[in-house]
């Protein structure tokens, strides 16, 4: 059987790089995939890093999602060459909290775009768990706001027949990494009421949900999956931290913590939003919401908790780049988050 092509956008990301493990391990079978691995630039350290890494199972292609033409030449060199592309997993560039997020937008619609006109079997779009679809119009942020569109976007394409799976990744425990994650938890400790939940996914059960997408993309077709290893309070993330370590979980001083949060009107607006979501999950306001999380269970059971997470890791705090997900020090005590 020929390989089917998937096309990885943000391949050398947290998500574009979990879903390639989840393939590279998968049962002989099941190792019927090959990867074309977007990137903007194929000489990049990351990029060479994760082509020496699952050399077997990728293969680079240089492209810019800002620039729909290049992408719909990967497309036609694919088709032109024998393996069309057969599936795309979408993972769009966070812009930043309050950052505008108009590329990020027309991004993922274009490439929706493209993939129904090159006719893939399965459209795989990373998108994020917001608690429903009530305040899709009215959300802060910018980003949540661009995510709902392109989600309409693929729907909307699904009835002129691109057969598309929506994935709702929870909170990533990998913000939780490094200095910056120290930050993270200080704001979420200090902002957040004692009661309040979140639900907390690691980044490698994302792909391992997306790969089964993949193996079995009808029985998940025009679905959307909600994705989260637990639901906890910042109390219970502590405690399980503990179990798994013996240590604390990494936290900045409540008082650095309020100040940041008194500086930073998007940090205020993250801490809303997770309000939010608590409360609509907890007052039946997005009632298909179970339904959607038991979806991502079936196509993943063992997702990790917390404290599986830090257990794996042996307690040691991976270390983010120094503006992951558009966040630095600098913004963070500027206010310019």
């Amino acid at each position: 059987m020929a390989k089917r092509n998937i096309l990885v956008t943000g391949a050398t990301g947290h998500q574009g790089q979990a879903l390639i493990r989840a393939l590279s391990e998968a049962t002989p079978g099941d190792a019927d995939f090959h990867c074309l691995a977007l990137t903007r630039n194929v000489a990049s350290p990351a990029a060479q890093h994760l082509a020496s890494a699952h050399a077997a199972l990728l293969t680079l292609v240089q492209g810019d999602l800002g620039t729909p033409e290049s992408v719909r030449t990967i497309f036609e060199d694919a088709k032109q060459g024998g393996a069309p592309i057969w599936g795309v997993f979408c993972v769009l560039a966070y812009p930043g909290l309050g950052a505008n997020a108009d590329g990020e937008r027309e991004q993922g619609k274009a490439l929706a775009d493209v993939a129904l006109e090159y006719g893939v079997s399965s459209f795989v779009y990373s998108s994020s768990e917001r608690a429903g679809e009530n305040y899709d119009d009215t959300a802060l942020d910018e980003s949540h706001r661009a995510k709902a569109a392109v989600e309409r976007h693929i729907k909307e394409l699904g009835t002129k027949g691109l057969p598309w799976t929506i994935l709702r990744p929870g909170f990533f425990m990998e913000n939780y990494d490094g200095f910056l994650g120290s930050i993270t938890v200080g704001i979420l400790k200090r902002g957040l009421k004692p009661t309040t939940t979140n639900h907390m996914v690691a980044v490698d059960d994302i792909g391992i949900v997306a790969a089964a997408v993949f193996k079995n993309p009808d029985k998940f077709a025009s679905q959307i999956l909600v994705i989260s290893g637990e639901v906890t309070t910042m109390s219970e993330q502590e405690e399980a931290y503990k179990k798994a370590t013996g240590r604390a979980l990494p936290s900045i001083p409540g008082l650095f913590a309020g100040a940041l949060i008194a500086l930073n009107t998007h940090a205020r607006g993250l801490l809303a939003d997770l309000e939010r979501k608590h409360e609509a999950r907890e007052t039946g306001l997005c009632p298909e919401f179970q339904d959607q999380a038991a979806a991502a269970k079936l196509a993943h059971p063992e997702m990790m908790t917390l404290q599986a997470w830090a257990e794996r890791r042996g307690g040691q705090s991976g270390e983010q780049k120094g503006n992951w997900n558009e966040v630095s020090l600098f913004r963070l005590i500027t206010g310019r988050l």
